[in-house]
């Protein structure tokens, strides 16, 4: 399968901002998510309303009035940042007729607990339905959260955003930082020096070192790839799965060879953002196109 990368040069990353800023699978993963064959059920119901937050739960919903949206992008016109991600809308309106995508993003603003249950702030409420707004259309988008409240809450006001009436929707915790962990003891005693079991991750990603306390990287960014393509074809066109930062800096930095800008190693403003992600698009002769995209105003933070 033909596989092109579309990416902008790398700049420079750093340390202390990430214990902050990192949230997500690191707290409540399931032990069994590194399992490519976890169950995962399918449910195609009427949305819910944005402020209900028990995953897998229905409702009627009014949505917000979407914004103007672009004419359609050509895929050589779609611009990078200076970090090497495209805004999200772009990316799906270079969307061409024989071709499918699916946009992996982190998701919104979270409250200050990072268990399972903590829920998107306001402001994490807003900024998905932002994103929805820009991804307005025809297409009925189908959607996968792990079994984390804001995950679900992300794509809940996504699909409210864009002003969908159905919100078909699954959960599968296969998309945490556990798909990359083959040794937590290890793992805990790296993650004491530099700070962090994200940081661990980022440097792990772009240089290889704590390699022991993972499984290989190319091999198994690969499979998950092949997991993504075999199991998660949308039906529907578009599916959006939210996850986590832990997951999708590695994935990321991997579909990307290692252009995009994530090393917060180096430079402690390049974590990877709310809402910000990889989108794989592929079409029916099996060409593929990457990019990292955003889905706010920056992919990083």
């Amino acid at each position: 399968m033909k596989k092109s990368v579309f990416f902008l040069p790398l700049m420079a990353l750093s340390v202390a901002f990430l214990a902050a800023c990192s949230d997500d699978s690191s707290s409540g993963s399931n032990p069994d998510a590194t399992d490519p064959g976890l169950s995962s059920s399918s449910i195609d119901m009427q949305a819910p309303t944005s402020s209900d937050i028990t995953p897998n739960s229905s409702s009627d919903i009014t949505s917000s009035a979407a914004p103007e949206v672009p004419e359609t992008v050509n895929p050589a016109d779609i611009v990078l940042d200076e970090a090497g991600f495209a805004d999200i809308q772009y990316v799906y309106r270079s969307l061409q007729p024989n071709e499918k995508a699916i946009f992996l993003l982190r998701h919104a603003e979270r409250t200050g607990s990072v268990k399972k249950e903590s829920p998107l702030t306001e402001d994490g409420e807003e900024q998905a339905l932002a994103v929805g707004q820009k991804l307005t259309g025809s297409d009925e988008f189908s959607f996968t959260h792990t079994d984390f409240t804001r995950t679900y809450q992300t794509c809940l006001n996504i699909s409210v955003g864009r002003g969908q009436t159905t919100f078909p929707n699954d959960t599968n915790d296969i998309f945490t930082e556990s798909w990359y962990i083959s040794n937590d003891s290890i793992l805990r005693i790296y993650s004491e020096h530099p700070s962090s079991k994200s940081m661990v991750l980022a440097i792990w990603s772009y240089t290889g070192e704590y390699a022991d306390a993972f499984y290989d990287f190319n091999t198994r960014n690969e499979e998950m790839l092949n997991y993504l393509l075999t199991n998660y074809t949308p039906v529907n066109r578009v599916r959006v799965i939210c996850a986590h930062d832990n997951f999708l800096v590695p994935f990321t930095v991997y579909l990307t060879n290692k252009a995009v800008n994530l090393r917060v190693h180096e430079d402690n403003r390049k974590w990877i953002n709310y809402l910000a992600g990889v989108a794989i698009i592929y079409s029916d002769t099996g060409e593929r196109r990457i990019y990292p995209i955003k889905g706010l105003d920056s992919g990083v933070r």
